[in-house]
């Protein structure tokens, strides 16, 4: 019996540490769903399943897109609002937002545009820290923006 609790230890401890050393899941709650879909005449695709910021722009690179960018309100309430009336709340997605390394701007990589347009959900941004690249994430359930390390955390994305 002492040597299946053992084993067992042994496996929870593997599994711990496997999940420490590849970023932290955020999408616990999220709805699974990878494919095409159609807001208010747009087509924006959406992968689900978890990702690095980085892997998700290869991703959408892949099917001749970018990642999602939010130059105004309007584009982001009217994604927003499609996320949540199709089941998507609890779904944590990457977009196109990049701070830089030493840097204090943020600015959409696909196109190099800074921002002029910012939706910070509460308590954000929360990293002080420009050592690193930080990239923004949302989930509409957050009522706003997210800043994270862009390979720290694993969550879907959203191309357009």
């Amino acid at each position: 019996m002492l040597g299946k609790a053992v084993v067992l230890f042994g496996v929870l401890l593997a599994l711990f540490a496997i999940t420490q050393s590849h970023g932290h899941i955020k999408n616990g709650q999220g709805k699974d769903f990878r494919g095409y879909v159609d807001v208010n005449g747009t087509t924006f695709f959406i992968d689900t399943a978890e990702y690095y910021r980085d892997e998700a722009q290869v991703a959408c690179n892949a099917l001749n897109m970018t990642l999602i960018t939010f130059q105004a309100e309007e584009k982001y309430n009217v994604v927003y609002n499609w996320l949540y009336n199709n089941g998507y709340e609890f779904n944590w997605l990457w977009t196109g937002a990049l701070r830089g390394t030493n840097s204090s701007v943020w600015t959409w990589e696909p196109t190099g545009e800074e921002f002029t347009y910012f939706r910070w959900g509460s308590n954000q941004p929360s990293i002080n820290d420009d050592r690193y690249p930080l990239c923004i994430n949302f989930r509409v359930l957050s009522l706003g923006w997210d800043d994270d390390y862009c390979n720290n955390a694993l969550i879907g994305y959203i191309c357009q």
